[in-house]
C-alpha cells in the first residue's frame, strides 16, 4: 500500500523538538514547516496550507490549547497532536477538549510519536472517507441532495456578505422512464452516469454540481459578465458531441432552468429553486407540445 505524504506545521519554542520531530517525520516522506509559538503558526496557516499540525503547549505569545482552539474554530477537521512535558499542569482530556485529536506526553520515544502520529492520520482519512460517502451520490460519484443544499445554503451567505452574483441550474434529464421501460434500468442508470461525466466536463472545479433526485441535477457557480447563455450553449454543444459518438441506442436530452442571485437584493433560498424549477419544467413543457 502506497503511504501518504503530508504537509504538517510543527510548533514547537524549543528548537531541538522542532528539529527531531521534522526529522521523524521526514522519513516517511513528510514535508514540515515550523514555528516558534502559536502566532507564527497562525501566520503560516494563513498564507500555507497544511495536512496536520503537531503544536506544544507551553510556548512564549500564544500557548498550544490556544492554538488549537483557534485552528479548531477555523477547519473544524484539521488534524492536531499536542504535545507536553508539563503533564501535572495539562492532560489529553483538556487537549483533547480543546480540538486536539491526539495528545502525547513529554518525552517520548521516536517510535511512539510517529506511531502516534499515523494513527492521528489513519482514523482522520476513514473519517474523512466516511463523511465523504454519506455526502456523495453513490451512482454517479456527484454530491448528493443533503450536500448539495448545505452548499447551497453556505454559498449564499458568503455570496451576501462578499457581494458576489451566483447562478442557479436545476436541470432534468429527459425520457429517462421511457429509457428505463425500453432498455432497462441498468441502461437508465448509465444515461444517468454519462450525463454527469458530461455535467463535470462542462463546468469547473469551484462550481457545485450535484444530483439532487432521481433524475434531476443541480448546479451552482459564480454568475460572470458573459451572457446567461453561453454556459448553457456549452453544456447543450458537449451533449451532442456525446449523442454524435452513438454510443447509446437513445440521444441523451435535457430540460434547464436557470436563476439567478443578486446580492445586493437577495432571494430566500426556497424562491431561488423554486424559480430554477419552475423554468425547468417550463422548458419541458414546451419540449411536449413543440418536440424536434
Amino acid at each position: 500500500m502506497e503511504s501518504t505524504h503530508y504537509k504538517i506545521l510543527v510548533v514547537d519554542d524549543e528548537q531541538p523538538i522542532r528539529e527531531l520531530m521534522v526529522a521523524l517525520l521526514g522519513r516517511n516522506g513528510h514535508l514540515c514547516v515550523t514555528a516558534g509559538n502559536g502566532l507564527e503558526a497562525l501566520d503560516k496557516m494563513t498564507k500555507t496550507r497544511f495536512d496536520a499540525v503537531i503544536t506544544d503547549i507551553v510556548m512564549p505569545e500564544m500557548d498550544g490549547i490556544v492554538l488549537t482552539k483557534e485552528l479548531s474554530r477555523r477547519a473544524q477537521d484539521l488534524p492536531i497532536m499536542v504535545t507536553t512535558g508539563h503533564t501535572e499542569e495539562y492532560s489529553a482530556e483538556t487537549a483533547i477538549a480543546s480540538g486536539a485529536r491526539e495528545f502525547i506526553n513529554k518525552p517520548f520515544s521516536n517510535a511512539e510519536f510517529v506511531t502516534r502520529f499515523d494513527k492521528m492520520m489513519r482514523d482522520c482519512e476513514r473519517q474523512k472517507a466516511l463523511v465523504d460517502l454519506s455526502l456523495t451520490d453513490e451512482l454517479t460519484g456527484l454530491y448528493n441532495r443533503r450536500r448539495f443544499f448545505v452548499l447551497l445554503e453556505q454559498s449564499l451567505r458568503v455570496a451576501i456578505r462578499k457581494k458576489r452574483r451566483l447562478k442557479l441550474l436545476f436541470i432534468d434529464m429527459d425520457g429517462l422512464k421511457e429509457v428505463n421501460d425500453q432498455y432497462g434500468h441498468q441502461e437508465g442508470d448509465q444515461a444517468l452516469i454519462d450525463l454527469a461525466k458530461i455535467l463535470k466536463e462542462t463546468f469547473r472545479e469551484s462550481d457545485i454540481v450535484a444530483r439532487i433526485g432521481g433524475d434531476e441535477f443541480g448546479i451552482l457557480m459564480e454568475s460572470t459578465d458573459d451572457p446567461n447563455e453561453i454556459i448553457e450553449d456549452r453544456l447543450h454543444e458537449n451533449l451532442d458531441g456525446y449523442n454524435a459518438r452513438g454510443l447509446r441506442p437513445y440521444p441523451l436530452s435535457i430540460s434547464v432552468g436557470a436563476a439567478h442571485f443578486d446580492p445586493e437584493s437577495p432571494m430566500a433560498i426556497d424562491e431561488l429553486l423554486s424559480k430554477a424549477d419552475a423554468l425547468m419544467y417550463e422548458q419541458k413543457r414546451k419540449k411536449r407540445i413543440n418536440p424536434r
